[in-house]
């Protein structure tokens, strides 16, 4: 196949990753928060029998990814799938599609996870989505201390948790760690002491990557950012920044 190399580069960009064979594409299709319907599901088997090779496959992202895929079909099959409201990417140094556990559903789910992840999916995956980072930057979110997600494997994890308020109901919350690395080389995400609420996560990791963004070396992962300038150091920043209460440390 004549392709120059900008060309795969602008295409992996927009989630069509060049094969081995050098003469197909795999395509990424995102899920948001690793759910679809069944309609777009049928949407995209019959997407597969005419634009690539007929099957389709689950990436550990939780996007769909769909092999075989011919350069002269690449067009064809994204106005296809805009069709549908069905997005392709999750590639380059940007935040990735974030993942999570069936924790809405699932009997041990402290929290709404897949509600969860769609919301970080559009503030973050969608709304950072032209921010070029120093490097890939994951998101992971857990149900339950069974950790079935592994959100401590990603740059920003988030756990299911539970506090009292103020009437004394228990209610959902939410622990985090940061820093974590799954790859060649594997970094445990380091906790940050304390449970939070929803708001909060969210303010920690608006807070976490401006601070990495400003500080990061070029291609410098979260982790090795934490490792090089003192976890502590890092944390310590970001706890000066956050109100917090005795409610919010509270945990049960």
């Amino acid at each position: 196949m004549d392709i120059s190399s900008e060309k795969i580069k602008e295409l992996k960009e927009r989630g069509f990753i060049l094969s081995k064979d050098r003469n197909h594409f795999s395509v990424r299709i995102l899920s948001g928060n690793g759910t679809m319907t069944g309609a777009q599901l049928r949407y995209l088997a019959d997407a597969a029998e005419r634009f690539g090779q007929g099957t389709l496959s689950f990436t550990s992202r939780l996007s769909v990814e769909m092999p075989g895929v011919p350069l002269e079909h690449i067009e064809p099959l994204s106005e296809f799938l805009s069709l549908n409201n069905l997005d392709t990417g999750g590639t380059g140094p940007k935040i990735r599609p974030v993942t999570c556990c069936k924790g809405t559903v699932c009997v041990h789910g402290m929290i709404d996870t897949q509600g969860f992840a769609l919301e970080l999916h559009e503030r973050f995956y969608k709304g950072w989505h032209d921010i070029v980072l120093p490097a890939k930057f994951k998101i992971g979110v857990g149900g339950c201390p069974n950790n079935c997600a592994k959100p401590s494997l990603n740059d920003f994890g988030i756990s299911g948790w539970t506090q009292l308020d103020e009437t004394g109901t228990r209610v959902p919350a939410y622990k985090i760690t940061i820093g974590g690395i799954w790859g060649k080389t594997q970094r445990i995400g380091t906790p940050i002491e304390g449970v939070f609420t929803k708001k909060q996560v969210i303010e920690v990791l608006e807070k976490t990557l401006t601070i990495w963004m400003e500080e990061a070396e070029p291609k410098e992962r979260f982790g090795r950012y934490l490792e090089r300038v003192g976890t502590e150091t890092f944390i310590n920043k970001l706890q000066n920044q956050i109100p917090r209460t005795p409610e919010d440390r509270r945990e049960q």
